[in-house]
């Protein structure tokens, strides 16, 4: 994988550190069904204002279809991404969060014909085993099960899988960029939210609007930094880089949120940030 664009997927990790840290300090107010339209209402608003200096889109069926389908995804995997951090800390949830990779390695393979090495494919679902293991709260593990470990490892799935269809309508159809491939899903998330999820105007207050916009630019800039990323890269590995999160989500917990740096902690970002140099 080119220099550059590791860089910029390590870029994007950087950014959705922050955002999950800003997530865990809003969903201690917030419902998850609450913030999720609002979320991407904010946000696909923002870059539709901005559109005019990005804009790149050659319409088809199958194009239109890529995106509708990267968008429903997306939806329930956010609503299980936002579920995760009403009751956990950002650097137990986050290592969990960032198992993606695992999946969009396979799917990669069998779809897009994104090959990696056997070895590296078997290695990174050992690390997948000792992420969750040294991410459990085993003292408290039914909790623990039904709180955070079901609602991340059924995030992770779906923003793993949606990688593919993201990775063929940037690369191999090159029928649209990444600020608006992100804008028409940020937009279309906010509607399925409406739809599917009920979200309430009338519970967010003035501060936390604000803040919810504070918190999508680092949003806007994560994903349209893995896009980018996705145009050139392999699937698996550009996903690995941009899910090393839970090393910078360590560092930013400790320093902002005092959250303890426990040896589980420590572990498991490190754990991440071997796969993303060992795959």
């Amino acid at each position: 994988m080119n220099s550059s664009f590791t860089l910029i997927a390590i870029g994007s990790a950087l950014l959705g550190s922050i955002a999950n840290i800003l997530a865990r300090t809003l969903l201690k107010n917030l419902k998850s069904r609450d913030i999720l339209g609002i979320n991407f209402l904010t946000m696909g608003a923002t870059l539709l204002i901005i559109s005019p200096f990005f804009y790149s889109f050659t319409p088809s069926i199958i194009a239109c279809s890529l995106v509708i389908l990267i968008a429903f995804i997306d939806t329930l995997a956010n609503y299980f991404f936002f579920k995760t951090f009403e009751h956990t800390e950002a650097s137990v949830a986050t290592p969990i969060l960032s198992l993606a990779p695992a999946f969009t390695f396979l799917l990669g393979w069998l779809i897009l014909d994104d090959t990696v090495h056997l070895s590296s494919y078997v290695f990174s679902f050992l690390i997948l085993i000792g992420i969750i293991i040294f991410s459990t709260d085993f003292s408290n593990f039914s909790k623990f099960k039904t709180a955070t470990l079901q609602p991340a490892i059924l995030s992770s799935f779906l923003f793993g899988i949606s990688a593919i269809p993201s990775k063929y309508l940037l690369s191999t159809l090159e029928a649209i960029n990444s600020p608006t491939l992100y804008m028409f899903r940020a937009g279309l998330i906010a509607l399925f939210a409406l739809l599917f999820f009920n979200f309430q105007l009338r519970d967010i207050t003035a501060s936390q609007y604000r803040f919810i916009f504070f918190r999508g630019l680092f949003v806007i800039g994560q994903w349209t930094l893995l896009y980018f990323a996705l145009t050139r890269g392999n699937a698996g590995v550009t996903v690995t880089l941009a899910n090393i999160t839970p090393v910078f989500v360590f560092i930013l917990g400790a320093l902002f949120l005092s959250e303890k740096p426990t040896l589980k902690k420590v572990a498991a970002s490190i754990l991440v940030l071997v796969l993303s140099f060992v795959i």
